[in-house]
């Protein structure tokens, strides 16, 4: 499984009072037996605006969940159903959405039709009232090298020979990330602290980056693109990308926090721009917090991504991760919340239809729904910036 989180999560998504938010549990997790979707009348649903260019880039975004729909991966992961929704259910839904974007000749016509056509199911939220947090997420370009030189002097590696993992990492179970001995037995892998300040894995190194706290937030990300300075990018030219190859199982700790706590950030200044600032203008914390998040990551070179969970590439302004466990993947999603685009300037309102491709390590709730922008450093911005409370309906064709 391949995957991108969002930088948000840098920040503690339950510590939304940081960010002056209201104090809502947005990473409550689904009561037991509850499922995360209800369905609500089709009125509730907000109009649409899309334009041809749009429609186009959604139905190629279509395309690639019914490849993944397609999949063997696919059959298994909704063997027992998603949301009480079955495969066919969702391939049949996004054929029907398919040919309603090829066809409708004006945005009133798209939406008479999706009402017309489509049950609508609405996430229950963090709060029984459908409240969902949307923040954004991006892949990252950043200037590396194959080899350690002096300016590139910090590792991102591959995946170590005596990491074992159970479960089946290409479905939505959890998977448990283990250190194999040498007798065979089994024990929990080392903390970042203790992989770093071991050297436990020299000689794993697949790529070098020029800043301590990029090659941190390319696993806090999951995935990345690189920019080599040698140009021994392939037929790539010098950019490559890398993807998510597991971890050393341990829990995700949020450093945001910390900052605040040891009186380096104010807490009410806390976001994503201030941290950064703090680690440009401060290198030596960059050790000292990223030790205290026990979570590693380990990475492998791939082509034509970056990609989702489904296994399928994501694609800016289409693909949303959410949490998979509980919502269907794959399926087409309506989305309305408040777009925080450019920084600085009034949220507008935003209605969108978004594929639901991808996941994250931070997105494991009903109220949470992280919003792929796309690529490079505008994106970023974009990322960053992106923090309001919305909606999320589910459209599943109707009997």
């Amino acid at each position: 499984m391949r995957f991108s989180v969002l930088l948000l999560v840098l920040l503690a998504l339950a510590g939304c009072q940081y960010r002056g938010a209201k104090s809502k549990d947005y990473a409550r997790p689904l009561p037991p037996g509850r499922n995360a979707l209800e369905a609500v009348s089709a009125d509730e649903l907000p109009e649409l605006t899309i334009a041809t260019a749009g429609r186009e880039q959604l139905r190629e975004g279509i395309r690639r969940s019914l490849a993944y729909l397609a999949s063997g991966t696919a059959t298994k992961t909704y063997a027992n159903g998603v949301a009480g929704f079955t495969r066919e259910q969702i391939v049949a839904s996004l054929t029907e959405l398919d040919r309603i974007l090829a066809t409708a000749a004006s945005d009133g016509e798209l939406n008479d039709r999706i009402k017309a056509k489509f049950r609508a199911w609405r996430s229950v939220g963090c709060d029984d009232r459908g409240t969902v947090l949307f923040t954004g997420y991006y892949t990252p370009i950043l200037p590396a090298s194959r080899t350690q030189t002096a300016e590139y002097r910090w590792p991102l590696y591959r995946r170590p020979a005596d990491l074992v993992r159970t479960g089946d990492p290409q479905s939505a179970a959890v998977t448990i990330s283990l250190r194999k001995k040498a007798d065979g037995s089994t024990e929990a892998y080392p903390e970042r602290s203790v992989i770093e300040e071991s050297g436990m894995l020299k000689g794993l190194e697949i790529f070098w980056l020029a800043d301590p706290f990029d090659a941190y937030l390319v696993q806090v990300q999951g995935s990345a693109r690189l920019r080599l300075a040698d140009g021994s990018g392939g037929a790539g030219g010098n950019l490559v990308e890398i993807g998510y190859d597991g971890t050393n199982g341990h829990p995700y700790r949020s450093i945001g926090p910390e900052l605040v706590k040891d009186g380096k950030i104010p807490g009410g200044r806390l976001s994503f721009s201030t941290m950064l600032g703090h680690f440009r203008a401060h290198p030596e914390d960059v050790p000292i917090y990223t030790r205290r998040n026990p979570r590693y990551v380990f990475f492998r070179e791939v082509g034509g991504g970056p990609f989702g969970s489904i296994g399928q590439k994501v694609a800016g302004d289409i693909s949303i991760a959410t949490d998979k466990s509980i919502f269907p993947p794959g399926a087409p999603v309506l989305v309305e919340t408040r777009m925080i685009v450019p920084p600085g300037v009034d949220p507008t309102n935003y209605a969108a239809l978004r594929l639901d491709q991808d996941t994250g390590g931070a997105i494991r709730a009903p109220g949470r729904c992280d919003l792929y922008m796309g690529e490079g450093e505008t994106n970023a911005t974009r990322a960053g910036a992106q923090y309001a409370e919305g909606k999320m309906y589910y459209l599943i064709l109707r009997d």
